[in-house]
């Protein structure tokens, strides 16, 4: 049977599992893990996601993500891809660490965040060979109690459905914990509709409702008017917005310059604009950041069904 697209809209939230292929272990020391954990919070600085729950084991990881603009696949394809090719340079290793695509849940929040953040949090715990999961290193469970994570963790959308005080928060979601240890392998949260949705028939039409709703029609502007547009906009002209001048303060001109060249004109490479292709490289990957640090809203190509 053919695979389903993934759903993918702003909002959604996912359990994601991946899994080393033939089972075997993804990470080998401390080294690796920590490595793993750079990407996350990577592409989580990079594609604006939320994560609210991870934890890694010996071959496999659990992540709880939330996305924003930019879909689930591409967010994943940055962290498995880039810890693979690591991994691989590391410990002269060759072929596939990971076990295909990933499996991902689109799952109720309403209904689901609280459970899912301690399922994920319990796993250590669930082990052939348990571990003590207050004091897992691997998982964020100790960022909800206020200690220093690698990774941002989304905690205030857990503690305040405990408390709208951080204190009485984390004694509440402490105390939530303690009730699920002892609990084995949850099988409702993989009792999936169509093997894609965790949620209640309401929760699957909300998303049905969301796939079949149109993007917005591509804006399209003339490349002389994009330049005049945005010199406008800071009070530059457009002969020094394409100079090659480095400055932090050329930064956020040129990076919204890029980011609408390309959504708006079409324009994939940097022949077009006059700079150097590391430029435009470096100032793509930082338009993201630009852009949602101002307010600007403009809507990814990611964000659709696929």
């Amino acid at each position: 049977m053919a695979r389903k697209p993934r759903v993918e809209f702003d909002g959604a939230l996912y359990h994601v599992i991946v899994r080393g292929n033939h089972r075997r272990d993804i990470f080998r020391d401390t080294t690796d893990q920590v490595t793993y954990l750079e990407r996350i919070e990577h592409c989580h600085e990079r594609y604006y996601c939320r994560v609210y729950a991870y934890v890694l084991m010996s071959n496999h990881v659990h992540l709880l993500i939330e996305t924003g603009v930019v879909g689930l696949s591409k967010i994943m394809r940055g962290i498995q891809f880039s810890y693979t090719q690591r991994y691989n340079r590391r410990h002269r290793m060759v072929g596939h660490l990971f076990r295909g695509r990933h499996k991902a849940i689109l799952c109720d929040r309403d209904a689901y965040l609280l459970e899912l953040v301690r399922y994920i949090h319990l796993n250590p715990a669930r082990m052939k060979h348990p571990q003590d999961p207050w004091q897992y290193r691997w998982s964020s469970h100790r960022s909800y109690l206020g200690a220093d994570s690698p990774v941002k963790i989304q905690t205030s959308a857990v503690l305040k459905q405990f408390a709208s005080n951080m204190s009485a928060g984390q004694r509440g979601y402490l105390s939530f914990m303690k009730q699920g240890l002892g609990r084995g392998h949850v099988d409702r949260f993989y009792e999936t509709v169509e093997q894609r949705f965790l949620g209640d028939d309401r929760f699957v039409d909300q998303v049905e409702r969301k796939k079949k709703q149109k993007e917005p029609a591509k804006i399209k502007v003339k490349l002389p008017r994009l330049l005049a547009g945005v010199a406008a906009v800071y009070g530059i002209e457009t002969g020094r917005l394409l100079g090659t001048e480095r400055k932090r303060s050329w930064m956020g001109p040129r990076s919204l310059l890029v980011y609408a060249a390309r959504e708006w004109c079409g324009i994939i490479d940097a022949s077009r604009l006059r700079c150097s292709a590391n430029t435009f490289a470096l100032i793509s990957a930082d338009c993201l950041r630009h852009t949602r640090r101002n307010g600007i809203r403009i809507r990814s190509r990611n964000c659709s069904a696929g």
